[in-house]
């Protein structure tokens, strides 16, 4: 099952189409770097010419068809997944349809990109500032990537609730701030909270939506140890190259973890929430 395609058929182009203008500074590095043994030399040389030199190719495997399939490496560490031709020639960047309608670049992201940075992630979660919402008790745990601020997050936040509400589902929300300048004090008042919970339902239920702007104020003159929780739920969102929120990342009943970017329609939420296990 994959949950995580959502806006990663087209994380190869934008890594692509953005690597000549933020990562300038590493073309003469990276392209003096040698391919990644099992990956062919046509293959590395050719995507390096394209990006000039400052995306690297780290694994080959089987394309759909006469293409091949490559993962792809930036500087900062993002990994995305496109096609070549077999002779070298051409680059595929986007999604790829099967003729019974598959996305194949799903498919293979979810194969060689999303599985090793969810099952990192899961590990991490626990070691982050996290906030608890619903029954401690609840058969089905998630950890939600969450900005105060954010109006997807808060569409997600109403869309669980009769999951929570019911005792089913307990969200451990990773609050970071981005959204605005008033993100990082109202992440850090919820997390800083006598009843975290209680906070985080106020900044929903009071939630602007015409303005983006959740329902409770920053905290002022956070105090350092505050400041470095919430400066670790920051580290974990980029250390796992996450740029969305809400992001969901949960661990299925046969051990796999999983990340779902933004928030799920029916009858996707329930099918998360059924899949999902406890730590």
């Amino acid at each position: 099952m994959i949950f995580r395609t959502r806006l990663m058929i087209t994380a190869a182009s934008v890594l692509l189409a953005t690597s000549t203008v933020c990562l300038a500074a590493e073309q003469t590095t990276a392209a003096n770097k040698p391919a990644v043994s099992g990956v062919q030399d046509s293959y590395n040389n050719l995507v390096q010419k394209i990006t000039q030199g400052q995306i690297k190719v780290i694994k080959q495997f089987a394309g759909p068809g006469d293409l091949v399939g490559l993962e792809v490496l930036s500087p900062q560490g993002q990994k995305a997944v496109i096609y070549a031709d077999k002779n070298a020639q051409y680059i595929i960047i986007g999604n790829v349809i099967t003729a019974d309608g598959q996305s194949r670049t799903a498919v293979d992201t979810e194969k060689y990109v999303n599985t090793e940075i969810a099952q990192k992630a899961w590990a991490n979660a626990a070691k982050t500032a996290w906030v608890l919402d619903g029954s401690a008790n609840a058969k089905h745990v998630i950890y939600a990537i969450a900005d105060p601020n954010c109006s997807a997050c808060h569409k997600f936040y109403n869309d669980t609730r009769p999951y929570v509400d019911k005792g089913d589902l307990a969200i451990r929300w990773i609050l970071v701030g981005f959204r605005g300048p008033s993100s990082p004090g109202m992440a850090m008042a919820i997390i800083n909270a006598k009843d975290p919970a209680a906070l985080l339902k106020q900044n929903e239920t009071q939630f602007n939506s015409a303005k983006e702007q959740g329902g409770i104020k920053p905290l002022d003159n956070p105090s350092a140890d505050l400041k470095a929780k919430f400066a670790g739920n920051m580290k974990f969102m980029s250390d796992h190259q996450f740029t969305v929120t809400p992001l969901i990342i949960f661990q299925d009943n046969q051990g796999k973890a999983h990340t779902v970017m933004g928030a799920l329609p029916e009858p996707q939420l329930k099918q998360m929430v059924d899949s999902a296990a406890k730590p």
